[in-house]
């Protein structure tokens, strides 16, 4: 009887310590939101969180994960990118100093309706053409008029939008997207964040106050013409 071998995963943190400088040289004006959802891309959460000393704040899909880098030793902001799935997930957020997007109707009711011992940093997620998820253009200013109205959120609001083809450079919609979330928060007092891997390595007016990389941390290209050695990114 023959048996496989274990796979087994070697990380190389020089690699992971290069691409975090190459992202803070690409969007130098730029802090960084590490993301490290699906067990850090598979690299292991909490050894990637540990050894990211070039990310600024942490982002997450699940509350659990932020709960696992709390219990690590992780000091740093945390956003759950999704945003909270249960108005009892709430008292957990305030506790753990964990950040939470909002991008419908029913997180909106559950901040609003909630009794909580302090007020949650909220980032208002819209949808500036991906339609996955997201406040729509005509729902935008109802939920930055009631999330300013409401008690259980921290102010100054903080604002974000995902990109549905940023490694499409011939396409018109990321500058659509980019026109269209910069046009609908001008004048905000609150942070803003757009860019994540493909749109902060090419596409510079989305460079804004956060920049939220993802695979380009691990060493690979969001682009399928080009390679990470292309961009100088390390594996």
């Amino acid at each position: 009887m023959s048996y496989m071998k274990a796979a087994t995963a070697h990380i190389n943190l020089d690699a992971l310590a290069h691409n975090l400088a190459r992202i803070k040289h690409k969007a130098p004006i730029s802090k960084v939101m590490a993301v490290v959802k699906a067990n850090g891309y598979g690299h292991g959460l909490r050894h990637i969180a540990k050894n990211a000393e070039g990310a600024d704040a942490f982002g997450v899909a699940r509350i659990e994960e932020a709960l696992q880098l709390r219990a690590s030793g992780v000091v740093k902001p945390i956003l759950l990118l999704e945003g909270f799935y249960s108005a009892n997930d709430l008292p957990v957020l305030v506790t753990n100093n964990i950040q939470t997007v909002v991008h419908c109707y029913e997180q909106l009711d559950a901040l609003e309706q909630a009794e909580l011992e302090g007020p949650v940093v909220v980032w208002l997620k819209v949808d500036s053409g991906m339609h996955r998820l997201g406040v729509r253009e005509e729902q935008y200013q109802e939920f930055v008029e009631r999330l300013h109205r409401c008690d259980n959120v921290a102010k100054p609001l903080r604002y974000m939008s995902h990109f549905g083809c940023a490694d499409e450079l011939d396409n018109p919609m990321t500058k659509q997207q980019i026109e269209l979330f910069l046009s609908l928060t001008e004048g905000c007092n609150g942070e803003r964040s757009m860019a994540a891997s493909a749109g902060l390595l090419e596409w510079q007016s989305s460079q804004l106050d956060w920049v939220r990389p993802g695979i380009i941390m691990y060493g690979v290209s969001p682009f399928g013409d080009k390679t990470a050695a292309d961009m100088a990114l390390s594996l």
